[in-house]
């Protein structure tokens, strides 16, 4: 349970600085859409990607699964293309990795069945 309140709290802070006080300084980030990376100035410029393509970005934890070590999120992304004006409301599917009461990495999918197996569960 103390696992999946880091989570949240990571989630849904909407200033970055304060949300990396609860990920480890080595986190591994790995969005869907990127490469992996590691550290915070990684995250932010992952984040500072996102936010560039988005108008009216927004991200809504809708679901939280306490796997021990591991939590499973579902994210509910909503935006607008800054460019296009194309619209989304897709669903990801992030892979909390924690460890010490730090979230240590980050792993995102498209498909809820990847993140399940990730963790080593089936659908």
């Amino acid at each position: 349970r103390e696992n999946v309140e880091i989570v949240r709290r990571f989630l849904v802070v909407d200033d970055l600085d304060e949300a990396l006080k609860y990920a480890d300084p080595g986190i591994v980030w790995n969005p869907v859409e990127e490469s992996w990376s590691q550290g915070h100035d990684a995250v932010r410029a992952s984040t500072a990607r996102w936010k560039s393509e988005w108008d009216d970005y927004e991200l809504i934890p809708e679901e939280f699964a306490d796997m021990n070590d591991r939590v499973v999120v579902t994210v509910r992304f909503r935006a607008r293309g800054r460019g296009s004006g194309v619209e989304i409301d897709a669903r990801l599917y992030d892979v909390f990795t924690l460890r010490d009461g730090k979230i240590v990495r980050m792993d995102q999918f498209a498909e809820q069945s990847e993140a399940l197996e990730a963790v080593g569960l089936r659908e």
